[in-house]
């Protein structure tokens, strides 16, 4: 999220968040291999399409916040400057090649002050950079700038625009794949919180994010479509040793919070309200009670990788789920 304040006759700015809209693999993204039907037969299993935004160290940026390379701490916006933001790479981890787009998007409070700040990746406009990247492979490093028109008048004083953020579509490498719409942001708490398991000791969090629609996202597709996460490991844990945790705003003030009572068996996939709580919450629901959707998890693991996805699964009209869904984001975590 781009942060900025106004002070005097300029804009200040610090840092813009990448987390927000690193929303992955919407609707048709997978539009030829598709995570919610994949299948294996015999020794023929489909390809699939995963991407993540890492830094110059190859360490995952969902969820994380960037400065300004060219920007002090109290730099300020002002007509005619512009910004760059350190680099990030876009890495294609599935087996599939893909075709991409980035782009800026999304924007709470002085939607005004947004429209005098355009932005470049490469040099090129925001809103029609694409690309191409085959399967393991990273880009060249990917330049964001955004500038403030030199010719903003004083109507721009005093005025916040926040929920700025990086798009990244991904679809596979087809001429008739379509691009989806993003439907969700999601970023890392900036404090770790507190919470106590049923039946367990006070624990703090590892690692936290939250789910967030965005504005314009398309509620009225996915508004009867269940959202959950779906929690997976890089290896099995044994019963006890990993604390998973949610809160879901105007539902809850406090986090549910509960120790796996059994071995999680490598790759098993956990969604934190239908299997532990029997509990559904549509998107329609996510965009306009709860605001936000939060997760979290701690363990003593070294070394235990999670991933979690935000998932929209869609239901008949008997409300019954059909099995087909949509990836909202993803992120991981090493321990």
């Amino acid at each position: 999220m781009l942060k900025k304040n106004s002070s005097k006759s300029a804009v200040a700015a610090s840092v813009i968040s990448l987390a927000l809209c690193f929303v992955m693999l919407l609707g048709t993204t997978f539009a030829w291999w598709s995570a919610s039907t994949s299948s294996l037969v015999n020794t023929v299993k489909s390809g699939n399409l995963y991407i993540d935004l890492v830094d110059s160290a190859d360490a995952t940026l969902v969820g994380k916040t960037l400065s300004f390379v060219d920007a002090g701490e109290d730099t300020l916006w002002e007509p005619g400057c512009s910004y760059t933001v350190e680099d990030v790479y876009l890495k294609n981890t599935g087996t599939c090649n893909i075709k991409y787009k980035i782009s800026v998007i999304g924007v709470d409070g002085d939607n005004e002050l947004a429209d005098v700040i355009t932005w470049k990746i490469d040099g090129q406009d925001a809103t029609t950079f694409e690309g191409r990247l085959a399967s393991g492979e990273t880009t060249d490093a990917i330049k964001l700038t955004g500038s403030m028109d030199k010719n903003a008048g004083n109507r721009y004083m005093d005025k916040t625009a926040d929920g700025i953020a990086i798009a990244v579509y991904a679809t596979q490498d087809n001429d008739e794949a379509t691009y989806e719409e993003v439907v969700a942001l999601i970023k890392e708490l900036d404090e770790m919180p507190t919470v106590t398991p049923e039946g367990g000791n006070a624990t703090v969090l590892d690692t936290a994010y939250t789910f967030t629609p965005i504005p314009g996202a398309p509620e009225e597709k996915y508004a009867g479509w269940n959202a959950d996460y779906v929690v997976s490991f890089n290896q099995a844990v044994p019963a006890g040793e990993v604390c998973l945790a949610g809160q879901y705003d105007s539902w809850s003030a406090d986090w549910i919070a509960f120790n796996n009572a059994d071995d999680i068996a490598e790759g098993t996939e956990i969604r934190l309200l239908k299997d532990t709580k029997d509990v559904y919450v549509t998107y329609e629901e996510c965009c306009n009670l709860v605001k936000e959707f939060n997760c979290g998890a701690a363990s003593d693991i070294s070394g235990l990788v999670m991933t979690v996805e935000l998932r929209l699964f869609e239901r008949d009209a008997s409300g019954a789920e059909t099995g087909e869904y949509v990836t909202a984001g993803t992120y991981t975590y090493a321990f």
